[in-house]
């Protein structure tokens, strides 16, 4: 007998890239990919896509990389291994891939200071 799975699961984490693509449905789609420190020598890569709130952000400059984010949603698969030559080789962070039913915007990474040229002061 097949439950159904109620767990939910919230991440946060900073964004490490966002690539719109297009889906199969020829609609456009961002592919984000997140991480998340599990502990202070583990991180993971939380990967999911979005077709509307945040496609829609990043659009209009309102989402960047670097800048935190909460997803609360479903976890869909596990990554750890790819084959290479071959071989079977760990991926250096495991990917959790995820359906977001809900996300929160965090802070955006502070811009570097841009030194301003000293004036010349006429005598």
């Amino acid at each position: 007998m097949n439950y159904p799975d109620l767990q939910t699961l919230t991440l946060v984490g900073r964004i490490a890239s966002l690539t719109v693509i297009k889906t199969e449905d020829d609609r456009d789609c961002l592919a984000v990919t997140l991480y998340h420190r599990i502990n202070t020598d583990a991180t993971v890569s939380v990967k999911f896509l979005n077709s509307n709130g945040l496609l829609t952000a990043y659009t209009n400059n309102n989402l960047v990389i670097g800048q935190e984010l909460t997803v609360t949603g479903k976890m869909i698969g596990i990554r750890a291994f790819y084959m290479k030559d071959d071989c079977l080789t760990p991926l250096k962070q495991p990917e959790f891939q995820l359906k977001v039913i809900d996300y929160a915007f965090g802070s955006k990474p502070k811009l570097k200071a841009v030194p301003t040229p000293e004036l010349e002061v006429a005598s």
